[in-house]
């Protein structure tokens, strides 16, 4: 509750949100903070920083236009640095309202947000909520078996979350009709949605609509399936770019028809704070139409009727439980553990956090797997389960002496 009081205070204030979760480390912390330089942040306390402090970007505004900047969400890329993305007012009610648009919300809905407002998936169902109408209900995720006593006891139509809560709530047993008689829809995004659980929630829940959603900080929102679609949501498939949103496929392999998604239209955002040369890799224009276009360095596919079906990730980033971990950031840590002399991260799917890391490390004779599962307990918790291969030679690689990413991904099929 207080992050979205602060949250639309800034916006009714004229002052730049930066939300961070509160779980993040310090180092990370400070990190954002040298970054964008905040005039303030608020914490267990309130900290002023210098009047003479560089950051003069974030005045007060007096109109509040299109190009008014709205909010800076970190997020790691695959160097794992974090890197601002920089929403302005135009990118955010273009997004939260063809959302809106597609999931048909109005006064009658009644939407469960217990994601981080830190989260830009969280931090939208406020605008979601405003922009249409909506009942918006609060409350913290972090015991995730209160979710079924919360929809009955507020009477919840709608329950954003992601894939690993379903799945808690499923092994659990708390979820079935009788509870949920009010929910109408369930939406998913921030990891890969399993056919398995889709399955497991029509099942369980068989009047209730499951909307799979694509879409990356740095576009919030790409594809959402249109409701009443299931033949769709069963496939695979993350639904339909947006109304104004072009997509395409770039690279594409005429064999699998996978390629690289891009994406073209207004919910793509300004682009990193500070990150002139990383934007010019990632973002640009179109010459005639003026749109800002983004390579999401995801995998896709699409039907004839222009669905899009996730395929994998280019750029080596992980999505568990949410948190996006970058290979490269998690190899380099790796190499300081005790004993190992190489490493190598991919990600592989799995029913309970969407994707898993999978670890190879070439130790030293006397390192077992065990020191270096003891090890992870220094890294966030959501990597403790990682899965582990200990190699006492060289990791494998292919004819150019890059270490061999499709062989080690094998293994982890076998």
């Amino acid at each position: 509750m207080e992050m979205t009081l602060l949250l639309l205070a800034c916006i009714a204030g004229g002052y730049t949100f930066v939300p961070v979760n509160s779980r993040l480390d310090p180092e990370s912390q400070e990190v954002i903070i040298q970054d964008c330089m905040p005039r303030i942040v608020i914490s267990d306390g309130l900290k002023k920083i210098a009047p003479d402090s560089p950051a003069t970007h974030i005045r007060q505004r007096s109109l509040c236009g299109e190009d008014t900047l709205v909010y800076l969400i970190y997020t790691s890329g695959s160097d794992g640095i974090p890197k601002g993305v920089v929403a302005k007012q135009k990118q955010v009610l273009f997004c939260a309202n063809a959302i809106n648009k597609r999931l048909c919300h109005g006064r009658d809905d009644r939407i469960l947000c217990c994601l981080p407002i830190s989260f830009d998936y969280g931090m939208y169902q406020v605008f979601l909520a405003f922009l249409s109408g909506a009942v918006l209900y609060l409350d913290s995720g972090y015991v995730v078996q209160k979710i079924p006593h919360l929809i009955k006891n507020w009477g919840i139509s709608e329950l954003p979350t992601i894939p690993t809560a379903a799945n808690l709530l499923i092994r659990a047993g708390m979820l079935n009709q009788d509870t949920q008689s009010t929910l109408r829809r369930i939406t998913f995004t921030g990891e890969v949605l399993s056919e398995s659980l889709i399955r497991q929630l029509k099942k369980i829940l068989p009047n209730v609509q499951i909307i799979p959603m694509y879409g990356l900080t740095e576009c919030k929102r790409v594809a959402v399936m249109p409701p009443g679609r299931d033949d769709k949501v069963l496939s695979g498939s993350c639904g339909l770019p947006l109304d104004g949103v072009t997509v395409w496929l770039e690279n594409e392999d005429p064999v699998t028809g996978i390629g690289e998604l891009v994406v073209e239209g207004d919910n793509v955002m300004e682009g990193y704070w500070g990150a002139a040369n990383q934007n010019s890799e990632v973002f640009s224009l179109d010459p005639i139409t003026g749109k800002r276009i983004i390579r999401t360095g995801d995998l896709f596919s699409i039907d004839q009727e222009g669905f899009l079906y996730f395929r994998g990730r280019k750029n080596g980033i992980i999505k568990i439980r949410g948190y996006r971990v970058s290979n490269i950031w998690l190899e380099n840590r790796l190499q300081n553990f005790t004993g190992v002399l190489e490493t190598a991260v991919i990600g592989i799917p799995d029913v309970l956090s969407g994707e898993k890391a999978a670890i190879f490390v070439s130790v030293i004779s006397d390192v077992t797997e065990n020191a270096v599962r003891a090890e992870l307990k220094s890294l966030p918790n959501y990597l403790w389960d990682s899965k582990i291969f200990i190699f006492h030679e060289p990791l494998p690689r292919n004819q150019n002496g890059k270490i061999n990413r499709n062989q080690l991904r094998r293994m982890t099929e076998g």
